[in-house]
């Protein structure tokens, strides 16, 4: 296939159960779907089709970061498909393959990066520019601005990003991990000092073209 899928969750698999039994039951029966649990939630894994993944270099550990995640997603899933599919997890895409398929294929001379109007709540990522741009940076935790960095590091390439609303979600669900749990939003007003100290300023007021100015 084309496409892989992979959804990282922290705290909200009541929200993406019910969404995760549309996407293999009717809208991506023969997708690979791949999950990175971050939050020890107890999920008992009740689809076969699905593969739960676990931290590379650290047994019975969880990534400390939505970057984290996204790198434990992208390289699996780049092993045997050249485009990954990346969810958040209190989303129902309401796409299906062929949809997602049609728009990689008219996307594909304008962009390498397709993200939605409203936020990285679901992008499509090619293998070509993951290795070419490399890892989501780590640093960046728990969430927050480790997308802003790697918009930043691709204009730096050269490399457009496409917005689309054809890949806007059916339902939205915004900031339902942090509804849950509000300490996550505190630990990540840090990103925004950790941005200004690697490129010298905010997103769109960037100094630097090498990260910390070196």
């Amino acid at each position: 296939m084309k496409f892989a899928i992979g959804i990282p969750t922290l705290n909200r698999y009541d929200l993406l159960k019910p969404s995760l039994m549309l996407y293999l039951q009717r809208d991506f029966p023969t997708i690979d779907i791949f999950i990175m649990d971050n939050g020890k939630q107890g999920i008992v894994n009740d689809f076969p089709k699905v593969k739960f993944l676990e931290h590379p270099f650290i047994p019975n550990e969880v990534c400390d970061s939505v970057a984290c995640s996204w790198n434990v997603l992208c390289k699996a899933i780049f092993e045997k498909h050249e485009n990954a599919l990346i969810l958040n997890d209190d989303i129902y895409l309401g796409s299906n393959t062929a949809q997602i398929e049609a728009i990689m294929n008219k996307k594909k001379n304008k962009g390498s990066l397709i993200l939605p109007t409203p936020d990285w709540c679901a992008f499509i990522i090619s293998k070509k520019i993951y290795e070419n741009i490399g890892n989501f940076d780590e640093q960046f935790t728990p969430a927050y601005y480790e997308d802003k960095d790697y918009e930043y590091r691709m204009k730096l390439a050269g490399i457009s990003i496409i917005r689309t609303p054809e890949l806007n979600p059916f339902v939205y669900n915004s900031s339902k991990t942090l509804e849950k749990n509000p300490l996550i939003l505190e630990e990540s007003k840090k990103n925004k000092q950790r941005y200004i100290n690697k490129w010298g300023g905010e997103p769109n007021q960037e100094k630097y073209k090498t990260p910390y100015g070196k």
